[in-house]
């Protein structure tokens, strides 16, 4: 029994309900047309209803549309240009893949490997028979200033 009041006064509340009750001063209207107090409190009810009704309705359009969106799509593209490729990673970024197992284009095509060697690397004077020709056993028969004195002190042959 005590549910069947519960349900009642529940039900009453929410018929009863209204929105739209005037402040106090907008009672006072400038028109002095008489209103009749049933009849304005039954149009605010019917606004009180209408503005829910819509509420709800907008509350589920809103969480079907997310929920739709969440929603993921898997195409599978086969040839595909880079144009259209371009255009498909600028609207999909986070969520497109490309399992490519292998390369269509060459890698001969763009890449080039060209080695050149600074002039000073490739100098006759950074060969290994140069940095031995340095270790001269007389050494000592030239003059202090004459480079061919330390020469062999100046250079390390372990590091080439």
């Amino acid at each position: 029994m005590h549910c069947k009041i519960l349900f009642h006064w529940f039900f009453e509340r929410i018929r009863n309900y209204n929105l739209f009750i005037p402040e106090e001063n907008d009672y006072d209207d400038n028109n002095d047309e008489p209103k009749d107090p049933t009849t304005v409190l039954k149009y605010q009810k019917y606004k009180t209803w209408l503005y829910i009704f819509l509420l709800m309705v907008s509350l589920y359009i809103l969480f079907y549309i997310t929920l739709r969106e969440s929603e993921s799509r898997m195409a599978t593209v086969s040839n595909i240009a880079p144009a259209i490729f371009n255009q498909l990673r600028l609207k999909h970024k986070d969520s497109l893949l490309c399992p490519c197992s292998k390369a269509t284009i060459p890698h001969k095509v763009f890449i080039s490997n060209t080695i050149k060697f600074h002039p000073l690397c490739s100098s006759i004077f950074v060969s290994q028979q140069w940095i031995e020709a340095l270790y001269l056993p007389n050494a000592s028969n030239y003059e202090v200033t004459d480079f061919r004195t330390t020469a062999s002190s100046q250079v390390n042959p372990r590091l080439f």
